[in-house]
């Protein structure tokens, strides 16, 4: 029986893990042993109580096995420095950020199977825009690796996925500021990140489905940007705009998307299209 740690990031945002975590559940299907590890970094302290408030809870039902949390808060970047050096048990784990709500089923089982059967593969993640042939320029091919559809990916993302963990313990690195761009940054330059080959053979980054799919995540933490370069006047920043953000993403056939606990502020067009373009890693 296989066995997976689950490790989980969150910050301050008690109105939004509660859809992550039972969207978890709902979709993610796992028959082996499911290790959950979660750490919550103090960013608006009276927050993050209501989440620590929370989690208790859901250990004391024997949902989540180990908390971490620090006081004041110490960044993402950081806090998976120490899980990954410290906390971590299983060969891959199932990343999560507490502002994902999932809208398609995913069997765990299936896919840490397809990246033991190929050892090329690094990392599985779960999109939150469809599957694009070519994003930034850069060519994403559609692959097939045990029976399952893939696309490439040009480098590591901190979206919900699987890792392997022996290839993130090679490269991984850390910074404050934008760890997750710092992480991708260990695999290769910018320009050797747009040839194929390359990210074949020295990243080994896919997301699910095919060419052309839909998302399998719903982004609900938008407008509740946590990183301390991301505030906006000492509060949560980002943008919600879901005509934009979602509709044109999620499947046809899910039901009408439903309202989740967002702030309204006013951005203009422009502000719009740079921020969906830097959510889509576009420059």
């Amino acid at each position: 029986m296989r066995n997976i740690d689950l490790v989980i990031t969150g910050s301050s945002r008690p109105q939004l893990f509660p859809f992550t975590w039972e969207s978890f559940k709902k979709y993610v299907h796992f028959r082996g042993n499911l290790r959950v590890i979660f750490h919550e970094d103090f960013v608006f302290p009276k927050e993050s109580e209501k989440v620590m408030n929370y989690l208790n809870n859901l250990k004391d039902r024997g949902e989540i096995h180990e908390i971490i949390h620090h006081n004041p808060c110490i960044g993402l970047g950081r806090a998976l420095d120490d899980i990954i050096k410290n906390h971590i048990k299983s060969d891959f784990i199932f990343y999560l950020q507490d502002d994902w709500e999932f809208e398609r089923p995913i069997d765990l089982d299936q896919l840490v199977w397809t990246m033991e059967e190929n050892k090329e593969m690094n990392l599985i993640f779960f999109n939150k825009i469809k599957n694009y042939g070519v994003l930034n320029k850069a060519p994403c091919p559609q692959y097939t690796f045990s029976y399952t559809d893939f696309i490439l990916w040009h480098g590591w993302t901190f979206l919900p996925g699987i890792w392997r963990m022996s290839k993130v313990k090679e490269k991984w690195a850390v910074r404050v500021e934008r760890p997750e761009g710092f992480f991708t940054n260990q695999f290769g330059t910018h320009q050797q990140r747009q040839d194929v080959g390359w990210c074949e053979k020295n990243i080994g980054a896919y997301a699910l489905g095919k060419t052309g799919e839909p998302r399998y995540v719903r982004h609900i933490g938008n407008d509740w940007r946590m990183a301390s370069w991301r505030l906006q006047n000492g509060k949560p920043g980002g943008v919600h705009d879901a005509n934009r953000m979602d509709i044109p993403y999620r499947g046809k056939w899910l039901p009408d998307l439903v309202e989740r606990p967002h702030r309204n502020d006013n951005y203009t067009k422009q502000q719009i299209d740079e921020m969906l373009k830097e959510e889509a890693g576009i420059k």
